[in-house]
């Protein structure tokens, strides 16, 4: 019984986390038109490989995922506003923002184009996770790699 009580209550923390990834993810999913089948795969690696994630239904992430989208589709900068705060809400833990950063540039390199609109919403969720513009750059040199 308290290893249910525990695992909800990891869940529970964990919860902004998995928001915030959906939210970068279909930021940087739409940024260039529709989102692509390789990015949405590229959604599915990420929760089967972070720790942190994987206390949830992958069918949740998928769900958040879809929902910010759907938001994004429907209410353009309004939309954007929302998923930075949810970015920022999310990311509070410690090496949060580094990680969400490196997913939202997996996430571009998903398709296998190196698109200017990409990398100007990854600019726009650095600022919103207050690193510093030079961050993006290295995860990008990291990830091409």
């Amino acid at each position: 019984m308290f290893d249910r009580f525990r695992k909800e209550l990891q869940r529970h923390r964990q919860r902004p986390f998995l928001e915030a990834v959906a939210a970068a993810c279909a930021l940087v999913a739409t940024s260039d038109g529709d989102v692509s089948f390789s990015e949405r795969a590229r959604l599915d690696a990420v929760v089967e490989s972070l720790s942190e994630l994987r206390l949830f239904d992958p069918h949740e992430v998928v769900d958040a995922f879809d929902e910010h989208v759907a938001v994004l589709s429907d209410d353009g900068d309004a939309g954007l506003d929302r998923m930075l705060k949810t970015i920022k809400a999310g990311t509070k833990k410690e090496g949060a923002a580094d990680l969400l950063l490196r997913i939202s540039v997996a996430m571009s390199l998903a398709d296998g184009r190196d698109s200017a609109d990409e990398h100007k919403i990854i600019d726009r969720i650095c600022a919103a996770l207050d690193l510093a513009p030079e961050a993006a750059k290295a995860a990008f040199d990291t990830l091409a790699e």
